[in-house]
């Protein structure tokens, strides 16, 4: 059997075993959520404010898709309601004017505060609404009593904060091995169930994945998960049900691999099978990454009912600033980022080719991260912002939606330029280049240095269309820099060589400033087939002195039409591979220890290779 045909074999053995899961959770509708981070707080006047709130509120219900709506409640121990549990933010300085301030103030005088209005708003327009728990923020990096976002129970026990094993000096997160600081969060917790008429809560294990010193997320991770069944127990014994009759929901957002999970203690599979969690969000920090590990979740939450959800960001780059500079993103460009992967905004088609990968690897469906931050009147509120955004998230609103348009696939190096907001800059709990800040690796930057000329590199990329071996119609392209015409370069996908005949070359620079290098272009239609999780195999054979080191980081594929899978057979499909292109002496085996090889450089440990 060959190569081709056993890979296209495989796929059809995964995708069957699959099928019976999304049969069952296409039975039921599956929530889908939109988080508001407090943007709209923030921008709040100090008169009428009720109603500025709620004109806002309706944009985002006109505009986006979704089920759930999720409000900022507490981070976690600053809260932005009239709390007694907690500490009210501005409250200890007394503050009377600045933002959220003027908003909560205003609001209070009316005999209201944010989370009431906001849940009584929403759930009138049938929304489910939560109140969200921010497990660790530390937008704060010093314990200062003038900083609104520090709380005075840090202040007033430093000995609560986590000792990071890197030595850091501004660390502000509270360490949850304390039984007082999970003590006093569920004090935080039960007042809001008890007090207001939110249908749940979601618990944010994302920001920022600090619950432990960060060496001992797995040592720990047996505190945090008796602390959410005593969460999930407190909500029960409430006497409260949702107007449906039904327990208050308990979602929780976890890091974007089970990986990166147990770095921060979350043992998110014990939780489900306990039957205590409704919801699953698998979130990365603020992006977009259509390479996220939803099936690493998909095989326990799916056959527990539990709603397996997939944050989309309005993000799709990373935290370089660059070079390189993106020239041809248009509207989907930030104006308030600097010009490299950073400015990097979704369209429409990105949308889709990541929501295709989601929904095809078990999402059921789609929470939308920080989108409501561009309602109100900030630099990235423009009406073609907002324009741009309503027209992504109706895209991808469920699986037909996704598949009913043109799919780009994007693979961006997410984790390039962390490296520059280590501490004391930032206090990610990860900072490591080409890490996330939840210390998850995804996609790499090859680097061709001098002993690896001659030796073949690969990028795995994951994507749905074509992953039964059907022909593609559509562009596969890649950028590589500090590499010429003159260069040789051997291409294959999946181990099968791709023809040089069908490679067309042309400068880097049209599309990506402030690099030299070249671009490459091919048909899909002149592509190997493609598997599912993939891997673009490449060979820098030129021998000979160069200023930079030549580096490929940058994959998109975008797809117009899918044949269809009834007419093209494993036979045919690798009839067309065959005359398309030369195979290899590549084996499986050897892109499995090429990945391996990859993994151990970069200690990632979720992709999928075997």
């Amino acid at each position: 059997m060959t190569w081709s045909l056993l890979s296209m074999f495989w796929s059809a053995v995964f995708l069957a075993l699959l099928t019976p899961v999304a049969g069952a959770a296409e039975q039921r509708v599956a929530r889908s959520v939109f988080n508001d981070d407090g943007q709209v707080l923030a921008e709040a006047p100090g008169e009428n404010s009720a109603a500025f709130i709620k004109e806002w509120l309706d944009r985002e219900s006109a505009a986006v898709p979704f089920t759930t709506f999720v409000y900022l409640a507490c981070m976690p121990d600053i809260c932005f309601y009239d709390t007694t549990a907690g500490e009210l933010y501005g409250a200890r300085n007394n503050r009377k004017d600045g933002v959220y301030i003027k908003g909560i103030l205003d609001l209070m005088k009316q005999g209201t505060d944010p989370l009431r209005l906001v849940t009584e708003h929403m759930q009138a327009k049938g929304k489910e609404v939560l109140a969200a728990v921010r497990m660790g923020d530390t937008h704060h990096v010093r314990l200062n009593k003038f900083d609104d976002l520090c709380s005075q129970f840090s202040i007033d026990h430093p000995e609560y904060v986590i000792k990071q094993p890197d030595g850091r000096t501004n660390e502000t997160a509270l360490d949850y091995s304390f039984a007082a600081v999970r003590d006093h969060r569920m004090r935080i917790m039960t007042e809001i169930i008890a007090e207001y008429p939110v249908d749940g809560l979601e618990l944010n294990f994302v920001r920022w994945a600090k619950h432990f010193p960060r060496h001992q997320g797995r040592e720990k991770a047996p505190i945090m998960t008796r602390y959410v069944g005593q969460v999930r127990e407190m909500m029960d014994k409430s006497g409260r049900r949702r107007k449906n009759g039904q327990r208050l929901t308990l979602g929780v957002r976890v890091p974007e691999s089970l990986h990166a999970c147990w770095l921060a203690g979350v043992d998110i599979e014990g939780w489900v099978k306990q039957g205590w969690i409704d919801f699953v969000v698998v979130s990365t920090w603020n992006n977009t990454d259509p390479q996220t590990p939803v099936d690493e979740f998909a095989r326990f939450t799916r056959p527990a009912g539990v709603d397996t959800i997939v944050t989309m960001g309005n993000m799709i780059g990373s935290f370089s600033s660059g070079p390189p500079l993106p020239l041809d993103r248009g509207v989907a460009t930030s104006a308030e980022h600097a010009k490299g992967y950073l400015s990097m905004l979704l369209n429409t088609a990105e949308a889709r080719g990541a929501a295709a990968n989601f929904y095809t690897y078990g999402a059921d469906s789609i929470s939308f991260w920080n989108v409501g931050a561009h309602f109100g009147r900030a630099v990235t509120a423009a009406p073609e912002q907002r324009k741009r955004i309503a027209a992504w998230t109706q895209a991808v609103r469920t699986r037909e939606a996704v598949f009913a348009g043109p799919r780009t696939y994007r693979f961006l190096p997410m984790g390039k330029g962390i490296g520059q907001r280590k501490p004391p800059f930032r206090n990610y709990p990860w900072y490591d280049e080409g890490s996330s800040a939840l210390g998850h690796k995804n996609s790499p930057t090859l680097l061709f240095s001098e002993e690896l000329i001659g030796k073949r590199q690969v990028f795995p990329f994951r994507v749905a269309d074509g992953r039964r071996g059907e022909r593609l119609s559509g562009r596969f392209r890649f950028w590589f820099y500090h590499v010429t015409d003159n260069d040789r370069v051997d291409i294959d996908i999946n181990g099968v060589a791709v023809d040089k005949k069908h490679i067309r070359r042309m400068p880097a620079g049209k599309l990506r400033g402030g690099l030299k290098g070249t671009r490459f272009e091919i048909n899909l239609a002149d592509c190997p087939p493609f598997r599912g999780d993939n891997v673009l195999g490449l060979v820098l054979a030129t021998q000979k002195k160069r200023p930079h080191v030549p580096m490929m980081e940058e994959l998109e594929v975008h797809v117009t039409a899918v044949a269809s899978s009834k007419s093209v057979s494993v036979i045919s499909a690798t009839a067309i591979a065959a005359d398309a292109a030369k195979p290899l002496n590549v084996s499986r085996a050897d892109d499995v220890a090429q990945l391996k090889l990859w993994r151990f450089r970069s200690g990632v440990t979720s992709l999928p290779i075997e």
